[in-house]
């Protein structure tokens, strides 16, 4: 997130580029939008946890996934997927809890967060990123992901993911709408970031269409596996129509509905990771 003077300034250099050189403040707006915010922070709450395995997922474009993984390499693994601009420890409390329960933990810094590098990552890169490292690590009992992490998913089950279940807090499950909201608190004009995601999905087109055919249609999948959301009511960041547009898609999904938790504490909470381990445990 932006601090209120950047958000300020953004919104003055906005509303004066946008008039006069629209093309110009439609690459702005992209490079604004895929530009992770300090990924490598620790985070509030953080749980410690045991030194991880290090290892690395080469991408199709050339580019290195670091991974990490925890505990027994026979053991069940869980895939955790974290969400923009932040990283594999975000999700501290659920590894400490699935390492408890002797699984097998291994997630990954999604390109520029963390200590993956790249120029800048697009949703179908991340969607990439998930099939690539479920690639390398074969099939797994759940994969958990959180906000754009969660959207990532969804996109890469549409060529299929090897997985029992699924496990998603605050998911992304409408791009156009955080586009939209993305524009309206930095004041970039409608017709802007109109122009901004034609931009994205032309840039890395190929990469798009091996997932769907329009914005929308990256949401809809065939994977029908059982599914836990959380979602808090309150959430300001991604609202919860976000996963009840997603639930009603999906009738087999369980939509768990949290209060107070907002976007990121929703990963913190003991009750709900307490809930998120039970659902793993139970055999399909």
């Amino acid at each position: 997130m932006y601090s209120k003077w950047q958000q300020k300034l953004i919104c003055t250099y906005f509303k004066l580029i946008s008039p006069i050189a629209p093309d110009f403040a439609t690459r702005c707006a992209y490079r604004l939008f895929h530009y992770p915010i300090d990924t490598r922070r620790k985070h509030r709450n953080e749980k410690p946890l045991p030194i991880p395995e290090h290892f690395s997922v080469s991408l199709d474009n050339g580019k290195m996934l670091q991974c990490y993984a925890w505990g027994d390499e026979h053991a069940p693994a869980v895939l955790l997927v974290h969400g923009w601009s932040t990283n594999a420890r975000s999700m501290s409390h659920l590894i400490d809890a699935l390492l408890q329960r002797g699984y097998r933990v291994v997630s990954y810094d999604a390109p520029r967060h963390g200590k993956s590098k790249a120029k800048r990552a697009d949703l179908s890169d991340w969607a990439n990123c998930v099939r690539s490292v479920l690639t390398h690590i074969g099939h797994v009992r759940c994969i958990a992901a959180h906000s754009f992490g969660a959207a990532a998913v969804t996109v890469a089950s549409k060529r299929g993911l090897d997985t029992d279940k699924l496990l998603f807090f605050a998911p992304i499950h409408d791009v156009v709408s955080v586009s939209n909201d993305f524009a309206q608190e930095l004041c970039i004009p409608e017709s802007v970031v109109k122009l901004m995601r034609q931009y994205t999905w032309h840039k890395n087109r190929v990469n798009f269409e091996s997932f769907g055919k329009s914005w929308e249609d990256l949401f809809y999948t065939t994977l029908q596996v059982p599914t836990l959301i959380f979602h808090d009511i309150n959430d300001k960041r991604i609202p919860i129509a976000h996963s009840e547009k997603l639930s009603s898609r999906w009738p087999w999904a369980i939509l768990v509905r949290t209060k107070g938790l907002g976007h990121r504490k929703i990963l913190d909470d003991e009750s709900l990771i307490e809930q998120s381990c039970r659902f793993i445990d139970e055999q399909s």
